[in-house]
């Protein structure tokens, strides 16, 4: 089980709209069933380049494509002018992403970003970095059973409840909640479980709330799952479901078919994960109840200033991490981005903090509805 220790808050650069403003340039090369690569030429810089790849887990959820390459990448330069970031997509296959860190270091990448596919398999990325003497920085997925060097991510125990905690605030006793999951590869997923859980197993216990059904695991985060998976839990239960529980906004998207279909959507309380521009729009529209989003933003930033010292066979100060986490063998030094809670209360905020534009935001949203 994986156990944090936290120093202090987080107080990271405000430059929260990097994420969202920035996009990575770069001739891409076809995908295939081995999965996907790109590369972002160097900043001009009188230096030789140096490259830094990224590992990215799949295609299915849309910010890491759309949203944390783009923050890295932006970063990277920013704090390694002579930098050339390389990308790879796994497409979901495990196999793949390790095959692809060891492209990357037979090209001479001089630090790892991955954010796994599946957590205790990636252990082998980080052996077989070390063997080139090539640091690994985990981002957004902690990296099981190695001797990972650093992780950029967030409390996500932490967000699970905060998940847990709306929901509760928004049923009442008796009320039937469903409990679909993320992949039970990602060890984010089973955090995320532990901390709603933690919140609403005592409830199902005591019968103050009930499990509609059973618990749903859903391979590789996969939209069209979660629909099938909400589909038959609305049948096992003659639509009597008065809350869900959304492991993240791409999911939502699933789950919220499934609901229209049954005309539950709206009626039932849904949350959501990661302040996508598809999620706050569904809480604008009512078929979301909220999302626990971290700022990709400053995620992105903590990676850049981390890989400029290991560029240079450099160990980062202390002052950048705010603790460690123990991923199983050793205490590994984090990061922990902020988060926030956005429902139709607050979307304003998700605004003028920059997690997204307005323009964004409001896109094909009528003019006066919420903060458009």
């Amino acid at each position: 089980m994986v156990s944090v220790h936290r120093h202090r808050a987080v107080q990271l650069l405000g430059t929260a709209l990097l994420g969202f403003l920035v996009v990575a340039c770069g001739a891409t090369t076809p995908s295939s069933s081995s999965g996907t690569a790109s590369s972002s030429g160097t900043a001009s810089s009188s230096a030789p380049p140096v490259t830094v790849a990224v590992l990215l887990p799949d295609n299915v959820t849309p910010r890491y494509e759309g949203q944390d390459l783009p923050a890295i990448t932006a970063a990277l330069k920013k704090y390694i002018p002579n930098v050339k970031v390389v990308s790879y997509n796994a497409l979901a296959d495990e196999s793949t992403q390790i095959s692809q860190a060891e492209t990357a270091l037979t090209n001479g990448a001089k630090v790892l970003v991955v954010i796994p596919e599946d957590s205790n398999a990636a252990a082998a990325v980080v052996n077989t970095a070390h063997q080139s003497n090539v640091p690994v920085i985990a981002y957004t997925r902690i990296i099981n059973n190695s001797l990972l060097d650093y992780f950029i991510g967030k409390d996500t125990v932490a967000m699970g409840k905060d998940e847990g905690n709306w929901l509760v605030a928004h049923t009442k006793a008796g009320d039937n909640i469903a409990v679909i999951n993320g992949s039970p590869t990602d060890e984010n997923a089973k955090l995320y479980n532990q901390g709603y859980m933690s919140v609403l197993q005592p409830l199902f216990d005591s019968g103050q709330r009930h499990l509609a059904g059973s618990q749903q695991w859903t391979a590789n985060w996969a939209p069209a799952d979660a629909q099938t998976e909400m589909e038959q839990l609305l049948t096992q239960t003659s639509d009597n479901i008065q809350a869900v529980i959304g492991p993240n906004d791409s999911m939502d998207t699933g789950i919220v078919a499934a609901l229209t279909s049954a005309n539950l959507a709206g009626k039932v309380a849904l949350t959501g994960l990661d302040g996508t521009v598809a999620g706050l729009q569904r809480i604008i529209a009512g078929t979301q109840g909220m999302s626990d989003a971290q700022d990709i933003a400053s995620m992105g930033v903590a990676t850049g200033e981390v890989a400029s010292y290991l560029v240079k066979g450099q160990k980062p100060p202390s002052s950048l991490f705010q603790g460690t986490l123990n991923n199983g063998s050793v205490n590994v030094p984090t990061v922990f981005a902020t988060t926030k809670i956005f429902d139709i209360t607050n979307l304003s905020d998700a605004i003028s903090a920059g997690f997204v534009t307005k323009d964004q935001l409001c896109k094909g949203i009528p003019a006066g509805t919420g903060p458009c």
